[in-house]
Formats: C-alpha cells, structure tokens, sequence
C-alpha cells in the first residue's frame, strides 16, 4: 500500500484512478482536438490572430483542459463511491452508479466549462477553434463515450487484479455463521476484487463451543480460502481468551495458529498456538491489511473497541459483515433480518417521489409494452387454442402488496383443470401438465406477457418480487422467517430474485429468494429497476433463467 495524506492508498486503488485518468484525458483530448490536425494554414494563421496561439500550443491546450475535464469526472466518479472497491465490485451498483457518476459529471463539467469561459481562462477547460455551443456538445459526447470505456474496463481491470494477487486483503474478525457464509461467498466469486488473508477467532468456553458448533454451518471441505493450497499468504487463525478484550495497553498478547495440513477440520487439538505480543493494528499492517470485517455472533462484550479503532485511525477499513455479504452477494443473509436490523438501517423505505416515477414507468412502459407485443399476443393465443382445449388465459389469485390478493393473467400453458386431481402443487422442470405449446412459450417468455394488464391495472409493477399463490404463501410463511416482509412492495413481472436465482420449489428456494426480494426492496431505485429489466432482457435472449 501507498501512504498519500495520511492514509493508506491500496497500490490497486492507485492503479484504477491513474489508468481512469488516462482514460478520460486520450478520449477527451481525441475528441475535442480533431478539428486541429488537419486543418489549412489560413485555419492556423486565423488562430493565431483571434486567440495569439501556434499550432503546437493549440494541442498542448487541448490535452491539458482534457486532464482538467478527467479530473472534474473522477470527482463524480469518487462521489458516487466507484473507487471503493465493495461497490465498484458489486453487480447491482456499479451500472447504477456509472450512470449516476456520468450525469453529474456532464454537469460539473457543463457548469465549469461556463465559467471558465465567462471568465475568459486560456489554460482550464480552453479547447481552441471551438465556439462555445459546439464545445458543450462535443464534451458532453466525449464524456458520454469515456464512461462506456470507463464501464468495460472497470470489469476487465477487476479481472487483471485478480489475476495478478492485487486482490484487496481482507481480515475476518470472528468465526460465527456469517463469517462462513462470507468466506464461502467470496471463494464462489473469485473475480470479486477481494480476498481473506486471515480470520482471528475467540477461543470459547467448552460450553460455548458446543452451543456455537450447534448453531454455526460447517464450511465445505473444499475451496475454503483460509487453507488454499500454495497460498503464498497463509492465513492466520487467532485464538486467544477475548481476542484483544482484556489486554492492557498496547501491547496484545495475541495467540497466532500456524498453518496446517489438517484442512479446513481443524480443530483445537491440532492447533500448535505461537504467543506473540503484536496488537490488532499491529498484525493487520504486518499482513498488509486493507479491511477489517467484523463478523462476532455476540458482539456484547467481545468486541474489542479499542483495537479496532485503533486500526480505523491508522487508515484501514473496518466494516461489519451483514453490510459487506450484501454488497458481495446481492442479497440480505436470512440471518440478518431481525427488528433491529430493519429499524436501524438504512434503507427498506422509498421516498413519496420514487413511488410515482415507480408508477409512472409502470404505466409507461406496460403501454408500450403492449403496443408493440400484441402481435405476438395474438399468435401466441392462436396456438394456445389450437393445442389444447381450454381457455386461452390462465386467471389465479395471487398474494400482492401488503398481503392482499388479486387475480394474475397468463397465457395458459398447462392443460385445463391440470390440478384438478392434485390440488394446488409446485411446478417442476419437466412438468407433465405442461403442453407441448406450454414448453415453448415459457422458454421464450411468451406466457407472462398478459401481466403486463396487471401491471397497466396497478395490481402489479415490471420489477418486484414473484407472486407467489395464497396457498404457498401461508406455508412458507410459517417455515421461512420474514417470508411476509416480500409484500412490502408490489409483485413484478421479473425481479433481483428471478434474474439472480434459477426456479425452485422448495422452502431453501424459497429462502434463497427471500434473500435477493429483501436485498431489492432495501435498495430499491428507478437505476436499479432499469439493471433488472437489462438484466431480464440478457436472460430471455440467452434462454436462461427462472
């Protein structure tokens, strides 16, 4: 790591803002000065009279306002978080935030390319040979194309880091569930920009230990990251009395496990424990640590406070790990929902404002959707009848908002009277109630169409959890806890769930969908409905999904 101002600068951090900033500066300065390379003398001599510049002074104005442009653009680009790296590597946010970073970069841009010229300033934002509206225009297409660069190369410098080990160090602070499921996460996604160097444990009472080992999932025997053969950082277990609760003054007495070939079983019986007098803070500069995730199941009087401010203040990151698995994984852990978790965190509320432009792109975009699909409609409903006796659309009751019922409308798939003998029952990959037309406009998505009524009638939204029937409702409820809390929002057509998660039917399904329905309803935003639609667009030419 660098240390600029202070603070710790990750040599991958610098990288990215200095390869970004190249970026912007070659694109602008290409764009706003090719009127400068082929151009007549008579162009130049003008030049020379109008502004008192050569040719070679010209260029040199260009590429210099273009590094001041790329400037005001990563301003936006840091305010919109894209250079922490738990955002930038987030699936959901790093579209929303570009686009977020690319309008108020135009803006800031806009409004000083104004003053600049308001005040007559040669050497910011002066591009020679431009009147001023054609300026405006021209930066505004620059800087346009810039963030489409800036997005493609944001997943290829995440994929060039990993790669070459540059992966943000991570400590794990703790050893319940989610410390885990976090570890677990990330050894799924190996391109997510991060990585666990060590996992510091309190060693439990042999009464705690059993009560722990009841509540917290064994990790899988392979892939776990703390053991991963050839590591050239092997990770370090911590095992000490309270972790760095009881020390006195700065020097911790930290018991520091080696690593072993035991494998992701160990136990404490195959520990061989090294005393060492390093501090928390101490530890995570020796291994280079960049971020501290706090993962302690009883935080109450074992978190040592001290210690990890301690660390806050020399420049490293300290984060709680229910907001850090979210981030990663797109989804809110199970075990994070709990009453205090809704009441003091943020998010899980939408403003007055979010809920017309919500409605008011339902409305929207299900008219136009309708406009331009009915062709399709009207075919499909031909072969609908033509296959199997019935009637063309399937109606069901359905749970919606706050718990309510209300009758869906789809293109009937299955044959008539399908449940007549079974009573309501899960659909399953290879149905035998489905038609032979059923298959083919559910792969192709033909069948949900009609919703589109549903949402022009307001009973649904085009992004939101899946309606699920009362019937199925009332038993997950009682099997998956929050299940009901999916009902805060309007049901949709398609959703985080279905574009993150394949179809199911059973309560872990039904629980790993919970997971992603909560994570939406807490983040929910017109940028990210526009992700999810992008997103559902991807699935259905691509022929995956739910």
């Amino acid at each position: 790591m660098l240390h600029v101002l202070r603070q710790y600068l990750p040599l991958r951090k610098a990288l990215l803002i200095l390869s970004e900033t190249v970026l912007i500066t070659l694109i602008v300065a290409i764009g706003m000065s090719a009127h400068l390379w082929r151009v007549s003398d008579g162009m130049w001599r003008t030049l020379a009279q109008n502004e008192g510049i050569d040719p070679l002074e010209a260029r040199s104005l260009c590429l210099i306002s273009s590094f001041f442009v790329a400037l005001l653009s990563q301003l936006s680009i840091a305010l919109n978080e894209l250079y922490d790296f738990r955002f930038s590597a987030s699936r959901f946010d790093r579209m929303a935030r570009f686009t977020t970073s690319a309008g108020i970069a135009m803006m800031i841009v806009i409004v000083a390319a104004g003053l600049s010229e308001a005040a007559d300033l040669k050497n910011f934002l002066f591009f020679p040979g431009l009147p001023f509206s054609q300026r405006i225009v021209l930066l505004t297409t620059a800087l346009g194309f810039s963030f489409l660069v800036l997005y493609v190369w944001r997943n290829l410098f995440h994929v060039a880091m990993q790669r070459l080990g540059y992966d943000e160090r991570l400590l794990i602070l703790g050893s319940g569930r989610m410390a885990h499921r976090l570890s677990d996460e990330l050894d799924a996604r190996r391109d997510s920009g991060f990585r666990i160097v060590a996992r510091l444990e309190p060693k439990l009472e042999e009464r705690e230990r059993r009560r722990s080992d009841r509540r917290t999932t064994p990790t899988s025997q392979t892939g776990n990251p703390w053991f991963e053969a050839g590591s050239s950082d092997p990770p370090v277990t911590l095992s000490s009395s309270r972790v760095v609760r009881h020390v006195e003054g700065s020097s911790a007495r930290l018991l520091i496990a080696p690593r072993t070939e035991a494998g992701p079983e160990l136990t404490e019986a195959l520990l061989d424990p090294i005393e060492t007098d390093e501090t928390l803070a101490e530890l995570a500069k020796r291994l280079k640590i960049e971020t501290i995730i706090v993962a302690f199941e009883e935080r109450r009087g074992s978190l040592p406070i001290d210690e990890l401010l301690g660390c806050r203040l020399d420049g490293i990151v300290v984060q709680e790990v229910e907001s850090f698995y979210e981030r990663i994984s797109g989804k809110i852990p199970a075990e994070a929902m709990r009453p205090s978790y809704v009441i003091f965190n943020t998010g899980f509320v939408q403003h007055p404002l979010g809920a017309v432009a919500k409605r008011t792109a339902d409305i929207l975009l299900s008219g136009i959707g309708i406009l331009l699909s009915w062709p399709a409609m009207l075919v499909t409903a031909i072969l609908v009848a033509i296959d199997s006796p019935g009637p063309v659309l399937f109606r069901q009751t359905r749970t919606g908002s706050g718990g309510k019922p209300f009758t869906l409308c789809k293109f009937r798939s299955m044959h008539a009277d399908a449940e007549k003998a079974t009573g309501p029952t899960w659909a399953t990959a290879h149905d035998p109630r489905i038609t032979r037309v059923g298959k083919f406009i559910r792969r192709m998505r033909l069948d949900e169409l009609p919703q589109l009524f549903n949402v022009l009638g307001g009973s649904m939204s085009l992004v939101g959890p899946r309606p699920e029937r009362p019937t199925f409702v009332e038993e997950l409820a009682e099997k998956v806890p929050y299940y009901n809390q999916r009902h805060i929002v309007k049901p949709g057509i398609t959703g985080w769930a279905q574009v993150n998660y394949p179809y199911g039917n059973t309560v872990e399904d039904a629980l790993q969908k919970l997971q992603y329905d909560l994570f939406y309803i807490k983040y929910q935003s017109t940028l990210f409905d526009l992700s999810i639609l992008f997103n559902t667009i991807k699935t259905v030419l691509l022929r995956k999904g739910t």
